[in-house]
This record gives C-alpha cells, structure tokens and sequence, in this order.
C-alpha cells in the first residue's frame, strides 16, 4: 500500500539522530541490537553487521551445510577475451566453493572460439560446454543451458561481467536461501564505476528501467537504496540468481521474449507465483556493456522486434501493472531513474 501524501516533518537539531548518528553513538548499537532480536524472535540464523553508512545494517545469512550446488549459464558467442575475464574473475575471487560453470555456445564463426572451449574444461575445473543450435534468443539459449545443470541455484550470468568482491556469490546464495525468496540480483557498474544495475523498477521510461543508473559507485541513492538489501520487481538476467525449483516451476525464461524483457517478465512471473525478488548490494561486478552500444531505434528490423517485446510485456502483465511498481513510490517520476519527485506528483493532490 502506498501513502500519497507526506504525513510527517521535523527539524534537525545539533543533537538529533536526523542529522547523523553521531550524535547518540548508542543508536548504531540499538539498531543492531534490534535487527538480533528479530532474527533470534523468528528463527533466523545470520549475523548482524554495520551497512555501508551509518545508520544502516547488515545481516550476513548463514549458508546451508553442505552448500547448495550453485549452475552458473553464460551464453557466449566468439568474444573469448571477455569470456576469458569473466571466467577468471570467478575462479581466481570467488570465496563459495560449490559452483559449476556451464558455458552455452551459440552460433560462434572464429575457429579461434573452438580452441578456446577445447581447453576451458583442463583450465577450469568443474566448467564445461553446451551448444545450442538455432538463432539468437537470449531465453531458448539460457532454458537449454538449463538442462545440463546440475545445482539447485541457477545463476544467468553475461559473457562480459567481471567479479569484484570473493564473497559476491556467498552473498547470492544467503539471500536466496532465505523464506520466501526466490531470485536474487547484484549491483553492477560500468568500467568507469558508475552504477549499470541496482535493481529494475517498472514504469520508468513506460516499460522498465533501472534504479540509479550513471550514479557514481559508493553513494548512498535515494533514502540508502543504493546500500541496503531490499525487495524489487525485477532484477537484470546480466547476473541474477533463482532457485532451480523455481525456474523449473515457472518453465525458465519466456521464449517470446528473444532479446528484450525477459529478465523483467521472468522477474514479474516469480513475483505474481508468491515468492520475493532481492537485490544486494553486496555482490558486485563490473559489466562492460557499453553505454554507447548503439539503440536498436536504428535498426528497423530490431525496432520492430523491440517494439514487439514492449508491446508483449503489457499484453502479459497489464500496462497499468507494469506503470504502479509497487517497490516505487508513486510521487516519483517515471521520466528519470535518480529518484527525483514526480514533475506533477503523478495527479496526487
């Protein structure tokens, strides 16, 4: 439920908590102290941490012995240098051991590529590699690659992302793992450490959007959103983690959607079964996708794909669910993905 109208303001003093914890040093320990509680009150079993800035927590979720197996899917087409940087990120940083990394091939032209998959399985241990035979579709390659996995995790992961922190996936898993949690995705940058994903809110731009896009890496956003673990609509298949039952329960990606919106319908249809979407900032990864990749505006033939795909996703969901994210507020715009007040309130009086 959403609250249209701002119900409460105050004033900062030298010794109020509004203007920085520092002023009760006690708070940050309440805070934590609280967040124990409810954990002990509920049964949970996780650690409560300082977060990224004052104010704000972390609870580090123990992982379920033996560790779930975890099937990493990366799509690949040529591109082995890119590949390559993403393999080694994850062997030489990953802290969480039980993982195994399926790579789907489709429709490589350099003989080079070939050489490369020859040798991947003797340089990486628990990797191997698929093929997929058809066009191009982002969702047919990922639900066949999902016939080789083994693990009761899936992770989507891009060809074109690199590892940053060891205990990115140990971070993955502990969301997942959680009641009524079925995916979790991760914060991604840029190469020059502004923000790609911090989650996907529905509505901006009329479809989809992602939160705090170009922001610069270390910011707190919008009310702490860049640095807190929280709930979304949807997260990017760039690097997102599912439950295989999951997946398997809603038959994978929707093969209608062969480039655009997948992820985005994929999220939505967990979210319509029952279960929750997180997303933490606590597992990064540079993606190298290019801000200036191109538009697909330029191109009839994919124009007209996409526009397809646009279409799709409100013939599926329904426009005006697709407009009223509930994770967004709706004093909001839906013009701009830095969090900025609506220019007309969104007609709320």
């Amino acid at each position: 439920l959403h609250i249209p109208q701002v119900l409460y303001y105050w004033r900062v003093h030298a010794a109020s908590t509004s203007g920085g914890t520092a002023a009760k040093p006690y708070v940050e320990k309440a805070a934590q102290k609280a967040v124990a509680d409810h954990l002990a009150a509920t049964g949970r079993q996780g650690r409560v941490e300082p977060g990224k800035f004052p104010g704000t927590c972390h609870v580090v979720w123990d992982i379920p012995e033996p560790q779930p197996l975890v099937s990493i899917l990366i799509p690949n087409k040529d591109h082995t240098d890119d590949l390559e940087k993403c393999l080694h990120s994850i062997y030489a940083k990953t802290a969480y051991e039980n993982f195994e990394v399926i790579v789907i091939e489709n429709n490589s032209t350099d003989p080079a590529t070939a050489a490369y998959y020859k040798k991947l399985p003797e340089r990486y241990d628990r990797a191997r590699v698929v093929t997929y035979k058809g066009g191009f579709n982002f969702s047919r390659i990922n639900n066949f690659g999902r016939r080789y996995a083994a693990g009761k995790y899936l992770l989507l992961l891009n060809n074109d992302v690199e590892v940053i922190n060891g205990d990115w996936l140990t971070q993955m898993v502990g969301e997942c793992s959680q009641p009524g949690v079925g995916l979790c995705g991760a914060m991604l940058y840029y190469p020059d450490d502004t923000i790609q994903h911090a989650g996907i809110i529905t509505g901006l731009g009329g479809y989809a959007g992602h939160s705090h896009k170009y922001h610069k890496r270390g910011g707190s956003g919008y009310m702490f959103r860049l640095a807190t673990v929280q709930d979304f609509s949807a997260v990017t298949a760039a690097c997102l983690l599912v439950r295989t039952a999951v997946y398997d329960e809603l038959h994978g990606l929707d093969e209608e959607f062969t480039v655009a919106y997948n992820d985005v319908d994929f999220c939505l249809r967990v979210r319509d079964a029952g279960w929750r979407i997180v997303w933490t900032p606590y597992a990064e990864l540079y993606h190298y996708e290019s801000k200036s990749r191109g538009s697909d505006e330029n191109d009839p033939a994919k124009k007209a794909r996409f526009d397809a795909e646009h279409e799709r996703l409100y013939a599926v969901h329904g426009r005006e669910n697709i407009l009223h994210d509930p994770y967004y507020s709706p004093s909001l715009s839906l013009d701009y993905e830095d969090f900025r007040e609506s220019g007309d309130l969104r007609n709320l009086k």
